[in-house]
């Protein structure tokens, strides 16, 4: 994401007239990224309870998430460097949830006073009062998702023809590593000799009366784990696992992309794992106001009956319902709790991990910690809204589900064309009526098959681990020197590449689905049978695209604080004049001849040498609005004090610093 570069140091220009123009220099290599902060850690201490701390903010508010787990029953401090935030107490579940938010009445959380500093390394403190014999909690804020980096992340999914399954994920980052390794049907009671990449456990694995078993490590402190043997290896890619002589295989790269904020709720999907043609999934949704439950199965005999069995750990399985396959050997069946046709029966069970999944005799399936989010990961979400805003799907009320027996949905696009999704993600334009045929446009992930909606409803996601702050001060920059105003809703895919338009100085600009600004050539386009082209001015996210007065009103949205810093970054070379002062106006002036005036309500002005009218009641002047600065009429002297910098990026800072200068960085 980029910028057009210039040289990062202010020059002085001076136009026919003699006026001087203080004009900052485009700093190189500009990054402009996308989303809101997001940080976290975990609090650990001598014992074996922890908490895991989210901390999120974006211009509008702040929020602080604490879950608390296993932790002796008392009452904490919480601590925010050097900062108490609050009192909280832990009864004798030993487990507590607790959230502040800046806007103290939402969702009636508690209140999160707006003094306090977050930021990479805050040091966030558990502490007991000092008569309990009970450990400290503690631990620094990072970066989500960049503070830890995975030196291996892989996994193991074995299906044995006799119905065993074995799931196993192991990490290993700079905090330490983790396995787990989780049986199911073995016979009960059986005894099975666990090795890994040529490590052999000291004690079998013993299967429960449920046919379960499960052996877990962790070089951290974790309820119910026990620490990695001294002599295990790492395991990579192609490492073998096997158990006894029941099971083997091996470990599998996952993938360390981590998925953005649910879109609903807490969603999973669970793949069925089988030896014969049939196959399905599971698709399990929960959120604060519903709840749904789906199975899909595909590839089976024409008006067979499958029964759908779940078993909790150490429960009773429960048969929740029957599918009948239809005359392309599918079927489905679905309960939402907000659908009165499709109410859960009273015999459904609590789902947890470790909940087996029977359908049928031939296919199995099992909620683990490794069960895929539904969740799309950044890249599929970004790419299916390009895809919707350009082609604007959308689907049929059957999805015409398994049409042509490959699992596929269908949708439509505005002009009437045919695409389907198969279950592996890949999106197909239809090239043939009578057959599932088609020309592949995109790879997205097995969520978009599962959930179609996440394509014809999909929303730009900002890109992950990004500094929010710098788009916005780039976007208000872009906002006041190109005057940006929005083209009329009749503009939007004009050019057919899901494009919206603004208007700026005189000049057409095109934003597309991905977020990258564009000065319109004036010539390509439809009328040529080409697309819209022209110079790259920014690029942004894809939410600039969604709503584009994020854009054309950017200046607004930037902070009071911000807006201080750069006007007075601007004025810091100035100096009050009094003699040139007038009943309601004063002066200020700059190297090079530049003047400044000062109303009385503190706007402060670049004069533009028009005029200056004298009246009984003043003097009047007009000029360029840089900002209100509190103080500056009562005070002019105080502008020429040195901005104090706001804590953030570099880059951040320096688009501040060039927000309010003369000459434009943009054509």
């Amino acid at each position: 994401m980029f910028f057009k570069a210039r040289k990062s140091r202010r020059l002085k220009s001076f136009r026919s007239n003699g006026v001087a123009v203080t004009q900052t220099e485009l700093f190189e290599g500009r990054l402009l990224l996308s989303a809101d902060v997001e940080l976290e850690t975990v609090l650990t201490g001598t014992g074996t309870g922890y908490a895991e701390v989210d901390y999120k903010a974006d211009k509008d508010e702040q929020s602080l998430k604490l879950e608390i787990y296993n932790v002796a029953p008392t009452t904490y401090s919480v601590w925010v460097g050097p900062t108490k935030l609050d009192d909280i107490t832990v009864d004798s579940s030993r487990i507590l949830e607790v959230e502040y938010n800046s806007k103290a009445q939402k969702d009636s959380k508690r209140a999160l006073p707006s003094g306090l500093t977050f930021s990479k390394g805050t040091e966030i403190r558990l502490v007991p009062p000092p008569s309990a014999t009970v450990p400290t909690l503690k631990g620094n804020l990072g970066v989500k998702g960049e503070d830890s980096p995975f030196t291996s992340c892989v996994r193991l999914n074995i299906a044995t023809a006799g119905g065993v399954v074995v799931e196993s994920e192991y990490e290993a980052e700079a905090e330490g590593r983790k396995l787990e390794v989780t049986v199911w049907n073995l016979a009960a009671g059986s005894t099975h000799r666990l090795t890994i990449g040529g490590f052999v456990a000291a004690e079998e694995m013993k299967a429960t009366s449920l046919g379960t078993a499960r052996l877990r490590f962790s070089d951290r402190v974790r309820p119910g784990f026990e620490a990695f043997p001294k002599n295990f290896p790492a395991v990579v890619p192609g490492t073998a696992l096997s158990l006894g002589t029941v099971a083997s295989g091996n470990y599998v790269a996952m993938s360390l992309t981590p998925p953005d904020a649910p879109v609903s709720g807490s969603e999973v999907r669970i793949p069925l794992i089988g030896t014969g043609p049939l196959k399905g999934l599971i698709a399990w949704e929960t959120s604060a106001a519903a709840r749904q439950f789906k199975v899909e199965v595909w590839g089976g005999a024409s008006g067979a009956s499958i029964p759908v069995n779940i078993q909790p750990l150490n429960g009773a399985s429960v048969q929740v319902g029957v599918i009948v396959l239809n005359s392309k050997g599918y079927g489905r069946l679905q309960f939402e709790s907000t659908d009165a046709n499709k109410q859960f029966p009273q015999s459904f069970p609590n789902l947890s991990f470790n909940t087996l999944f029977t359908v049928g005799t031939s296919l199995s399936g099992v909620y683990t910690t490794t069960s895929q989010s539904l969740t799309p990961d950044d890249r599929s979400a970004r790419e299916a809204y390009q895809i919707d805003q350009t082609l604007n799907l959308s689907t049929v009320s059957t999805l015409y589900e398994n049409h042509w027996g490959k699992g596929e949905k269908w949708m439509k696009d505005k002009a009437g064309n045919w695409y389907f999704i198969t279950p592996d993600g890949s999106l197909y334009k239809q090239d043939s009526k009578t057959t599932v045929s088609g020309t592949r446009i995109a790879i997205l992930s097995p969520a978009h098959h599962a959930k179609p909606e996440l394509i014809t409803e999909a929303k730009p996601t900002p890109v992950a681990n990004s500094d929010d702050s710098l788009v916005r001060v780039t976007a208000a920059k872009l906002d006041r020197e190109l005057n940006l105003t929005p083209g009329s809703s009749s503009t939007t895919n004009w050019g057919g590449i899901g494009e919206k338009w603004v208007r700026g100085n005189g000049k057409w600009y095109f934003i597309t689905p991905d977020g990258t600004l564009t000065l319109w050539d004036g010539i390509s386009g439809p009328r040529n049978s080409t697309a819209p082209k022209g110079t790259t001015i920014a690029k942004l996210d894809g939410r600039f695209h969604e709503d584009v007065t994020r854009l054309t009103e950017a200046e607004k949205k930037i902070t009071e604080t911000e807006k201080t810093f750069a006007a007075r970054s601007l004025l810091n070379n100035t100096s009050h004049n009094t003699l040139q002062d007038g009943v309601d106006i004063k002066w200020v002036s700059a190297p090079g001849n530049t003047w400044y005036f000062v109303r009385p309500n503190d706007e402060v002005f670049l004069w533009d040498r028009r005029r200056v009218i004298a009246e009984k009641t003043g003097v009047k002047a007009s000029g360029t609005l840089i900002a209100a600065l509190t103080g500056a009429y009562a005070n002019p002297s105080s502008l020429k004090t040195p901005p104090s910098k706001p804590p953030g990026t570099a880059a951040y800072v320096n688009v501040l610093d060039d927000l309010f200068v003369d000459l434009p960085d943009f054509n």
